[in-house]
């Protein structure tokens, strides 16, 4: 089968497209004919050797964790052969592939009319923005939301959601088109923060210590922003770390704004997957009978799984609106 490989890590250029084996199933695991492979962050920083200590996988390696398909091989599972399927698996889920294993337990079944690009777009994003807000954050209606990076994969499905719990959205953008788009999906307000004023714009609009939850995937310096900005019991969610950990300590700056009672947590999918994946299998039971009732709309655009370099080098540009797919 065809499929992208790295067997060292370093820029796009060690992504292989290329002629490999065709993985058999064991027990619990059925072989998935590959539609769609998403295009994540996460692949990106694997290719690159940045993991964390212990988590980087070995190589070779086959990139992609999730993924939407046509079973091919149920291998004596309930499943069958031929069913629509959409799945968020581990690290090592190997999808920039034509054919990919999947544990049984961890597949969704869709309907036999649902349309697998669209699909493809829920496992990672739209379940990491629905983890967030209903789940760690536990969002109030009527709240007003503070949304990082609104018009990429994750920040276009949290404008979304943020509008079906009718919450009041702030979206954040570095260019001018992106903030036009995110104005466009919903958002309420959207600034440039490639404008030095635009806190005092934010304070203006809607008030100051007016921001109830905030999503933040870029973090560095940006959190001083946030405690600024943020209401009293306000909520404050990482889930990544694009420009770093910043220059400054994090309890000291805290401490700057402890009248405030903030609250500050961290979201990272896979703890919720390894160890709760009830919490998985609900949500996204639910965010596919939204995708059913098109009360979400998932963005994204599709390049051939043998475009991966060009896919990897325009995610880390910042160049994509929601998500990118490799098609296969």
């Amino acid at each position: 089968m065809k499929a992208v490989q790295i067997t060292k890590t370093g820029g796009v250029e060690v992504l292989e497209y290329k002629e490999v084996s065709c993985p058999k199933p064991q027990k619990g695991q059925v072989l998935v004919k590959v539609h769609a492979a998403p295009v994540n962050f996460i692949d990106t920083i694997i290719r690159e050797g940045n993991m964390p200590p212990g988590m980087m996988p070995e190589l070779p390696f086959i990139p992609g964790v999730e993924g939407t398909g046509i079973i091919e091989e149920a291998n004596n599972t309930d499943l069958k052969k031929g069913s629509k399927v959409a799945f968020l698996g581990v690290i090592g889920s190997s999808v920039y592939a034509e054919y990919a294993l999947v544990d049984a337990d961890k597949l969704i079944v869709l309907n036999d009319n649902a349309d697998l690009l669209k699909a493809a777009v829920l496992p990672v994003n739209y379940f990491t923005a629905y983890h967030m807000l209903k789940n760690v954050a536990k969002v109030e209606a009527g709240k007003t939301v503070l949304i990082y990076a609104a018009s990429g994969g994750v920040g276009t499905a949290l404008v979304q959601i943020s509008k079906l719990l009718n919450l009041t959205i702030i979206a954040l953008e570095r260019r001018d088109e992106k903030v036009k788009n995110a104005l466009s999906m919903g958002a309420n307000y959207a600034f440039n923060t490639s404008n030095k004023n635009w806190k005092e714009q934010v304070k203006s609009t809607i008030g100051e210590n007016s921001i109830d939850y905030v999503f933040n995937p870029v973090v560095g310096d940006t959190i001083k922003d946030d405690l600024e900005l943020l209401a009293p019991l306000g909520h404050i969610v990482i889930f990544g770390f694009l420009a770093g950990l910043g220059n400054f300590n994090l309890m000291e700056e805290s401490v700057k704004y402890f009248g405030k009672a903030p609250s500050i947590s961290f979201s990272e999918i896979y703890a919720t997957f390894t160890n709760r994946y009830d919490m998985v299998d609900s949500a996204m039971k639910e965010l596919f009978q939204w995708l059913a009732e098109d009360k979400i709309s998932p963005i994204y655009e599709t390049m051939p799984l043998k475009e991966a370099k060009l896919a990897h080098e325009k995610l880390q540009a910042g160049l994509v609106k929601g998500k990118l797919l490799l098609t296969v």
